[in-house]
């Protein structure tokens, strides 16, 4: 009798396991996830600020432009889904003006005028930039990879007219000029 009771419970005990347990081949679920980070700017090789030196105006003509040489490039690389604004902007309204003063009267500054190269939408042609260029640019795989476009900033001599005596003069007072132009780039 003892032994059909360990039986009988042994056959119980095997009963009461969850079916779950028993069955083969039951699915595993693994999810995998990952971050990619915006990346998304205006690179030049050797840093991100960049000088250009006109130089000595006083002797140049006001029909003759001066166009430094070595002017460089600017490359792109944005990995935005939806692209990227680009303003380029002129803190002094497409002006060098003297000792860097804001407003300056006409004696007191000398316009300059800016081009961009470059594919994919970069291109902008020579233009005073007397107010901000906003360029939408849409995504691409050129942004993934970079675009590059060539700068080129040009300005007009300063010499004036000979005067009376063969007096020779500006157009603009004596003074160092500047300018700080900006390339602001944004995901959107």
């Amino acid at each position: 009798m003892k032994k059909i009771l360990m039986v009988a419970a042994a056959a119980a005990a095997l009963s009461a396991v969850p079916a779950s347990a028993q069955t083969a081949g039951t699915n595993l679920t693994i999810n995998l996830n990952a971050q990619v980070g915006s990346v998304c700017g205006a690179y030049r090789a050797g840093g991100q600020v960049v000088a250009i030196n006109f130089g000595e105006l006083a002797s140049v003509a006001t029909t003759a432009t001066v166009t430094p040489a070595s002017q460089g490039s600017v490359t792109y690389r944005c990995n935005s889904p939806v692209g990227f604004t680009r303003t380029i902007s002129s803190a002094n309204g497409g002006f060098l003006s003297r000792n860097n003063a804001p407003n300056p009267t006409a004696e007191n500054r000398i316009p300059f005028f800016f081009a961009h190269g470059g594919g994919s939408g970069l291109g902008i042609p020579s233009q005073q930039l007397t107010a901000a260029v906003i360029t939408n640019l849409n995504a691409s795989s050129a942004f993934l990879a970079g675009q590059t476009g060539g700068l080129t900033f040009s300005i007009n001599g300063v010499q004036a007219a000979v005067g009376g005596n063969d007096a020779p003069g500006t157009t603009v007072f004596a003074g160092t000029y500047q300018d700080t132009v900006t390339i602001a780039i944004t995901a959107n």
